[in-house]
């Protein structure tokens, strides 16, 4: 380590490397002793010559003492000095700007402008935001002075859903893990009076128990919200027992889903005109480089664009560029309704809301007023057991 610092500071001082030749150039070595000229890395050539370091500002001395003994001086390499003055004064603002530059990311780094959710798959990112911003971390502001334990103590206090939160920063970019609480397990007491009811009206096909007591058999009709299976068991010797009815009622349903496909609105065939304008974002604050910004912009598409300036995943700074494009479209006549991908729409979304399968199905198509109306007609076989549960409750022992 010092071996290098050495290096640096004779590079900045100025080193020159120089022969002395002559017929004693040994003298001229003496010499220098003398005259406290420090030479480094003195070494012999051949007879009459002699290699050596010295600092650039000791070179008029040395050349001095070489013509006192009759040797000449040859100057091979010059490095470091006033080669780096030189360099630094012919790019005086160059470097000015460098230094600059280096002291604004510095500083720039001290302040958070980018912040990443990770981790959070159903509790909206806005609203994790938010909450982080009442607990003092938004965007701009002064990292150092943050505490990571109240920005999650005050974050999950606002954000039930959550298990944990964490906060890294680095440099001036904010990662925070989040881990979403898992929904906790239905809780019931088997001392508890419920009933398993009808979810529609149905004709019963399958009557299975478990627990409870049957009030249908197969082959009846049922309606809507009509006891199937009571929680209520009777006794001989005592009270009537109460318990959670458990089992499945399985049923054929019927039914008849209309959708509407209003007339098609026109459509956006081909781009008839396109501009684009730019703007700077710094922090909070815009500057727009275009003039006539208050413009309506009615009949027109805008599209923004932000480029934020940084390296993704090491720093962000607070400059972003904003390109904003305008189009003007022409319009053309809608597409008319897809009556088979309506039939399909329909029969997907009686699937996914019935505890069973679709035994048969028809579709009919009529059209008014430029709309088109779908009806689906459904036989369906589910299970219609819905649990409710009563006011009653078994006797204390």
């Amino acid at each position: 380590m010092e071996r290098h610092m050495g290096k640096l500071t004779y590079r900045l001082r100025g080193e020159a490397e120089a022969e002395i030749f002559g017929v004693f150039p040994e003298a001229a070595v003496n010499r220098c002793l003398e005259a406290g000229i420090a030479l480094r890395g003195v070494r012999a050539v051949d007879g009459q010559t002699l290699r050596c370091r010295v600092d650039e500002a000791d070179l008029a001395r040395l050349r001095a003492e070489c013509e006192r003994c009759q040797c000449e001086l040859r100057l091979l390499r010059l490095r470091g000095g006033s080669r780096y003055r030189h360099a630094v004064h012919r790019r005086f603002w160059l470097t000015l700007t460098a230094l600059l530059t280096a002291v604004l990311l510095l500083l720039s780094s001290l302040f958070v402008w980018d912040i990443d959710v990770i981790g959070a798959e159903h509790l909206n990112r806005g609203r994790i935001l938010r909450a982080l911003s009442d607990a003092g971390l938004e965007r701009g502001c002064f990292w150092p002075a943050l505490s990571g334990d109240r920005i999650r103590s005050r974050a999950m206090l606002e954000l039930p859903e959550l298990a944990w939160l964490s906060v890294n920063i680095s440099g001036s970019r904010a990662a925070v893990l989040v881990r979403e609480r898992e929904q906790k397990p239905e809780i019931y007491r088997e001392s508890a009076a419920c009933s398993l009811v009808a979810s529609r009206s149905a004709l019963v096909r399958r009557v299975s128990v478990l627990n409870g007591r049957a009030l249908v058999h197969a082959g009846q009709a049922v309606q809507e919200g009509e006891v199937l299976v009571s929680g209520t068991l009777d006794s001989i010797t005592g009270p009537a027992r109460f318990v959670r009815a458990r089992g499945e009622v399985w049923a054929e349903t019927w039914y008849e889903l209309t959708a509407v496909c209003p007339p098609a609105p026109a459509r956006k065939a081909e781009v008839l005109w396109k501009s684009s304008r730019f703007a700077l974002q710094f922090g909070e604050k815009r500057i727009n480089f275009y003039g006539k910004s208050r413009n309506p912009l009615d009949g027109y598409d805008t599209i923004v664009q932000e480029y934020a300036l940084g390296l993704k995943g090491l720093f962000a700074l607070p400059i972003r560029i904003v390109r904003e494009e305008r189009l003007r479209t022409r319009f053309a006549e809608g597409e008319s309704a897809d009556a088979a991908r309506m039939q399909t729409r329909l029969e997907n979304y009686l699937r996914e809301r019935i505890a069973g399968e679709i035994v048969s199905r028809s579709f009919s198509v009529s059209e008014k007023d430029g709309a088109v109306f779908v009806t689906m007609r459904a036989r369906c076989f589910e299970n219609i057991a819905r649990i409710q549960e009563t006011q009653a409750e078994a006797p204390s022992p």
